[in-house]
């Protein structure tokens, strides 16, 4: 078999068009920022606005930490970190526009002092676990990415 001139030329061309299109599919991969906060734990009682207690991100999304002892409608018992829009406070929004939750890590301290974790992953807007028996939860590190 001959490989002449325009074999390689061809050869080169198809090269060049599966680099181009592996480096346009990679570009959104790659946009997807990762993050770490410190958030403090809340037991927020009905109709408190949770805003205000909020980690607030620069692009309009806000991550706040909770826990839930007895269970409701919007949660089961339990803790955990969810993350919505808020905007500039009154155009907010319940989904998350740019931000989702990749994983938490949960510390829960006892009346001794002594303290758990939990690490939980995720790829949501809401990650959440069970209590600890007689632990507390009182705050949870949070990587996130945003787009």
């Amino acid at each position: 078999m001959n490989i002449n001139r325009n074999h390689i030329i061809i050869l080169l061309i198809l090269i060049g068009a599966i680099f181009i299109i592996c480096a346009a599919s990679a570009e959104g991969v790659s946009a997807a920022k990762t993050s770490k906060k410190t958030v403090k734990i809340y037991n927020f009682k009905p109709g408190v606005l949770w805003a205000p207690k909020a980690v607030k991100l620069k692009n309009g999304d806000a991550i706040a930490g909770y826990v839930e002892y007895s269970g409701n409608m919007q949660f089961n018992r339990g803790t955990g970190v969810t993350t919505w829009y808020v905007g500039n406070g009154m155009n907010g929004d319940i989904e998350p526009h740019h931000t989702k939750l990749i994983k938490v890590k949960f510390f829960f301290k006892n009346s001794k002092g002594k303290i758990k974790t939990k690490t939980v992953r995720g790829h949501s807007a809401h990650i959440s676990t069970k209590l600890i028996k007689g632990y507390a939860p009182y705050k949870a590190i949070v990587w996130y990415q945003t787009r």
